[in-house]
């Protein structure tokens, strides 16, 4: 009974993907929905990055410079920050009490317990940090959500650090685009470029 209840929420979970991948959202709907600036529409903006993280195939990344030309550039990573933290975290719990009970019989999940098992604890929240900077949020969320030994709370709270970095560099990125602003694009562009090389590089260091 409870692998048939494991199958049905996975089933289900299947499904709304495939219908948000399907159901492509008009940017300028996105663009009326947000422009109240208002509680509605921050709670709006929120909700619809917490879904896409949740949903992998649904991508909002052209929503964030909008967002950042009505909201301000500010409003908007903090804003991200919240949606990619929740979304995070809804993605880790459905992968760790519904895709780990499915997987762990088919395939073998031992490398990846081992490879957090050899860090100290302390290390977990700055490996996070790291994979936050360097993959997608919905992908690496899911796939640490496999890793039995891992915090529930430090990856919550590495995640939200994790995050910070392209949260602020999307959203000042996007309103330099639209301002027309090629200096600021430029630097944080290089700056974006540079934090992601190092962390790529250190990661590597973990893995050895």
């Amino acid at each position: 009974m409870q692998y048939f209840s494991s199958y049905v929420w996975a089933g289900l979970l299947v499904a709304l993907s495939v219908a948000l991948l399907v159901w492509d959202v008009p940017i300028e709907y996105l663009r009326g929905l947000l422009s109240g600036m208002n509680a509605v529409s921050y709670g709006a903006y929120v909700l619809i990055l917490t879904v896409a993280v949740v949903c992998m195939p649904l991508t909002v990344m052209p929503l964030i410079p909008i967002a950042a030309g009505i909201m301000g550039p500010f409003m908007t990573a903090v804003l991200s920050i919240i949606g990619w933290t929740l979304g995070g975290a809804i993605a880790f719990l459905l992968s760790r009490h519904i895709g780990r009970p499915l997987l762990e019989h088919r395939i073998n999940l031992r490398p990846m317990d081992s490879l957090m098992e050899k860090m100290p604890k302390q290390a977990h929240f700055w490996f996070i940090v790291l994979v936050r900077i360097t993959l997608p949020v919905d992908l690496a969320s899911y796939a640490l959500g496999l890793v039995k030994n891992l915090s529930f709370y430090s990856y919550i709270a590495a995640t939200a650090v994790g995050v910070s970095w392209f949260s602020f560099s999307f959203a000042y990125l996007g309103d330099a685009f639209f301002s027309g602003n090629t200096v600021v694009f430029v630097e944080v562009a290089l700056a974006s470029a540079t934090v992601f090389t190092a962390a790529w590089y250190i990661l590597g260091l973990y893995k050895k």
